[in-house]
């Protein structure tokens, strides 16, 4: 995965790198050192602990990767201490932004050079604010730049990932994205526990950028991402995409008119008048990018790959593609006719199958059919139980299941279904295509969205892109294809497309902890998975 630096990036960067030692410079100087030992690295950790007088052992940490951030924030605040200023605001000014504060004080007349002292004994409160400032910008640091916790809330990644998973995504490992919204609330995501009101700003929006990863995203990895379609939301239902409750309410607006009035008018005038509607109700939410909705799934389509599902299988690039140890899909269990409803769900818990993945329990004459999520070896088993008639895998056909609500939601065309998945070419960095009427749904989304281009259409449906005919396309980011492993429930680009690189979080490294999250609170204690406990993904 490539980098993309653009110049608004490069301005703040040299604003922050510029102020810090241009402060760092005058404060040396204030302190009785060479000036230009500021600019020279490591020396100049050397000199800062002689200053602050915290000697070898501070310097022995702050050589020490990882650790050396939090130490660093420490040492930020002693240097302010030894020019005279210890109070809160000194505390959070010389952590959080450094190259404005350091600046401030070297050009301050009236601040000099005090050298190591005793601080004032400090009351409770102010420790206790101390303390709680140092907590705040280091859990920060550490959360924006290296670790993050996730919960996984559903059974999409099923049974590679468990509902019900915590875990550690590693911010470093793609590259670290610096924060594109950096007004925010640091222990919330984009709404406030509670009062559910916004947990950030988006007055101040930085550009993009990714710091250098340590690996590339690799086909098949999982990798934690922004939802893409998250930037508009219907707050009174958050957990669908409102692109698709568009599309769900536009298409049987569009079924009613055809079968009460005997007319049908263009998908576009029911898609619009559904918009309209929903603009009107005053309950959207528009998110930047890194405040959108965090999913996990696995990586099958890396950018300029080509991709495809034929009779439910996957196939990249013209072969088929790496199927998970424990993919899931749907099968219909049919049970003998002695078995009631409580012993045939028994048996599927048996296998400990996840209840979330019990879609319908119908009866088929005297015979109990559960249609049920698992993988191939827990149907194999099944069809060796006692209690069970058949077991038959389902396969959802564009024909019969075909759905304008997948991805590329073209209205003209023969809809997708998730097992017969037309082939599609995913965009890569720099690459030109030509624009057609007949591929122009593919890349729609991308040109006008994740892009940021304007595009316009004429009465003939012609398309053109700053006032001229979009005939060609050049990408200006990488994309990647997301499916989860459970694949008949998953909601993943088959029903939304592509990821763009700047929606990409980090890899899910650990799971840390493991509980059934479907039980009451006091009985997940005893439901906790200790066989998945600290286990590399």
């Amino acid at each position: 995965m490539e980098s993309i630096i653009p110049i608004g990036y490069w301005i703040f960067f040299i604003i922050t790198i510029v102020g810090t030692f241009v402060g760092l410079y005058k404060l040396f100087e204030k302190a009785g050192y060479a000036g230009w030992k500021a600019l020279v690295p490591v020396y100049n950790v050397w000199i800062c602990t002689k200053i602050t007088g915290k000697g070898l052992k501070w310097f022995i940490l702050l050589m020490i990767p990882v650790l050396n951030v939090v130490v660093w924030l420490l040492m930020a605040n002693e240097l302010s201490k030894v020019f005279g200023k210890d109070g809160f605001w000194a505390y959070v000014g010389s952590m959080l932004v450094p190259y404005f504060y350091f600046p401030k004080l070297a050009f301050d007349k009236d601040v000099k050079y005090i050298g190591p002292h005793e601080s004032p004994k400090k009351s409770t409160g102010r420790e206790w604010a101390d303390a709680l400032a140092f907590a705040v910008v280091a859990a920060t640091l550490i959360r924006t730049f290296f670790f993050e916790a996730y919960t996984i809330p559903t059974t999409s990644m099923e049974s590679t990932l468990k509902a019900g998973d915590f875990l550690f995504v590693s911010k470093f490992h793609y590259g670290a994205r610096f924060p594109i919204t950096p007004l925010a609330f640091p222990f919330a995501h984009h709404t406030m526990p509670v009062i559910k009101t916004k947990a950030y700003s988006d007055a101040i929006q930085l550009p993009y950028m990714r710091f250098p990863g340590i690996e590339k995203i690799h086909r098949n990895s999982s990798v934690v991402f922004n939802f893409p379609e998250g930037d508009t939301v219907y707050l009174p239902n958050q957990q669908n995409s409102y692109y698709s409750l568009l599309m769900n309410d536009a298409e049987m607006m569009r079924a009613y008119d055809k079968k009460n009035n005997n007319t049908e008018k263009p998908f576009s005038y029911y898609y619009n008048q559904m918009r309209s509607r929903y603009e009107a109700s005053g309950e959207l939410a528009y998110r930047p990018v890194d405040k959108r909705d965090n999913y996990i799934k696995r990586c099958v389509g890396l950018p300029g790959d080509s991709l495809a599902v034929v009779d439910g299988i996957l196939y990249v690039n013209g072969k088929k593609a790496f199927v998970a140890e424990h993919q899931q899909k749907s099968y219909d269990v049919k049970f003998k006719e002695n078995v009631n409803v409580t012993n045939a769900g028994n048996v599927l818990l048996d296998l400990s199958l996840n209840p979330m993945d019990f879609q319908d329990t119908v009866m088929m004459g005297k015979n109990i059919v559960i249609t049920a999520n698992m993988n191939i070896n827990n149907a194999a088993t099944l069809e060796k139980n006692p209690s069970v008639e058949s077991v038959s895998l389902n396969h959802y056909d564009r024909l019969r299941y075909g759905y304008i609500g997948l991805f590329p939601h073209n209205p003209k065309g023969m809809p997708n279904s998730v097992d017969d998945f037309s082939q599609i070419w995913i965009p890569k960095k720099g690459a030109t295509i030509a624009i057609t009427p007949q591929n122009y749904y593919n890349y729609q989304r991308i040109i006008e969205v994740y892009e940021h281009n304007t595009v316009t259409k004429d009465n003939r449906g012609n398309v053109f892109m700053d006032g001229k005919p979009l005939t060609q396309y050049t990408f200006k980011q990488n994309y990647y294809w997301m499916m989860g492993d459970n694949r008949h429930r998953s909601y993943d680009s088959r029903y939304w497309g592509y990821v763009p690189e700047d929606h990409i979080v980090g890899k899910p490294v650990l799971v840390w902890f493991s509980w059934n999250k479907n039980l009451p609170l006091l009985k997940r204690i005893g439901s906790i998975r200790l066989d998945r406990m600290f286990n590399f993904i």
